[in-house]
């Protein structure tokens, strides 16, 4: 980035925080905030949440000899712009430092040569935070999903070029998270990893706390062979082929859509309240019903979340109490996600849409599901 390009970019400039204090010094002899409002709004939420406020870092300049000893400061530092404006273009930080140990973890996995029919193009690159230099645009989900390292391997087999990712999650929930957040039940799913997806140029599947990325191009000859030996390869190097997440035991199976199941860290159904939850859905003849159980600290907590949901659905539609689906349970609505029943049972909250007609049978399933699994129910 030059240097030059930030200067002449007057929006760049003038918007820098760095100038604006300099011009308010220079005027006014002080640094002051702009005041202004920072406004949320889910998709489903009609209600705007405006959080006023000035900074506490208010300073005021001084009369007679501060005042002027202020604007010289000020003046000083025009000098030191340019750098100062690249290090905030930039964040402020360097490459963040990845330990050797990860990525040692991670080239392991990478295959030899010989054990795919092919030869590796390129180096091999390692992100982590700097994942934006990779996929811009596209790097903050895998970021809200713990992303630890990922690496970044091009091969060529034959007529086809390959390129591999291989993302270190941190944790099986994570990696099962992300995968499932670029799934769709209507994908062709490949017995390969814990579970994984594919077409003739792409093939993804999680593994531990692993997510592989595969992708293929040839003018020459089918790709799909090429990616599930590299699919098979790479699953055979994370070690023994891992299950799936126990806490998608919960979902009682009758009715229940394949491959529906989420892990979502954050903002389920755009509440910020109810994150992290799994989520899956069901199909009643006609009918599309969505289970999701939130995860609170302990029972006092999923009580406030169950409240947060009762004062919700009251400023939106309506919620009546419907003991009898549940012990301490409501019923709401409105014209965002339709029905609801929701209730607290131990730690967690079940919310489920557009619920089948007589819903007790199925709710009292997932209960019982919740209690028999306790603590290993893990996300």
């Amino acid at each position: 980035m030059e240097v030059k390009s930030l200067v002449l970019n007057r929006r760049t400039f003038f918007s820098s925080g760095i100038l604006g204090a300099v011009a308010r010094g220079v005027a006014n002899s002080r640094f002051e905030d702009e005041g202004g409002h920072f406004v949320t709004r889910t998709a489903k939420d009609p209600e705007l949440g405006p959080c006023n406020g000035e900074s506490p870092h208010r300073r005021r300049g001084e009369d007679g000899l501060g005042k002027m000893q202020s604007v010289a400061f000020y003046l000083l530092l025009i000098p030191a712009l340019p750098g100062m404006l690249v290090g905030q273009e930039l964040g402020g930080q360097g490459p963040p430092v990845i330990p050797a140990a990860a990525k040692e973890r991670l080239a392991r996995l990478l295959p030899e040569p010989s054990e795919v029919g092919a030869l590796r193009t390129g180096e091999q690159k390692f992100f982590s935070s700097d994942l934006y230099k990779y996929i811009d645009g596209g790097a903050d989900v895998y970021l809200d999903y713990g992303l630890v390292t990922m690496v970044h391997q091009e091969y060529q087999a034959s007529s086809t070029d390959v390129t591999l990712d291989i993302y270190n999650m941190g944790a099986q929930s994570n990696a099962f998270g992300i995968y499932a957040a670029e799934s769709s039940p209507d994908y062709h799913f490949l017995p390969v990893g814990s579970e994984g997806y594919g077409t003739n140029e792409i093939l993804n599947f999680f593994q531990d706390e692993f997510y592989v990325k595969l992708s293929a191009f040839s003018d020459k000859e089918k790709t799909g062979p090429v990616l599930e030996r590299f699919a098979q390869v790479v699953s055979r190097r994370i070690g023994p082929t891992g299950a799936m997440p126990e806490f998608l035991s919960v979902f009682p199976a009758q009715n229940l859509v394949s491959h529906s199941c989420k892990f979502v860290k954050k903002s389920p159904l755009g509440h910020d309240f109810l994150a992290p939850a799994i989520m899956a859905s069901y199909a009643w003849g006609e009918k599309q019903t969505s289970l999701i159980v939130s995860k609170a600290p302990d029972a006092k907590g999923a009580v406030q979340k169950v409240g947060q949901l009762r004062d919700y659905f009251g400023r939106s539609g309506k919620v009546v109490p419907q003991p009898g689906l549940a012990p301490g349970a409501f019923l709401g609505s409105n014209q965002f996600e339709g029905e609801a029943v929701f209730f607290a049972s131990g730690s967690y909250v079940i919310l489920c849409l557009n619920p089948p007609l007589h819903p007790e049978s199925f709710l009292k399933s997932v209960i019982e599901r919740l209690a028999e699994k306790g603590d290993r129910v893990l996300f």
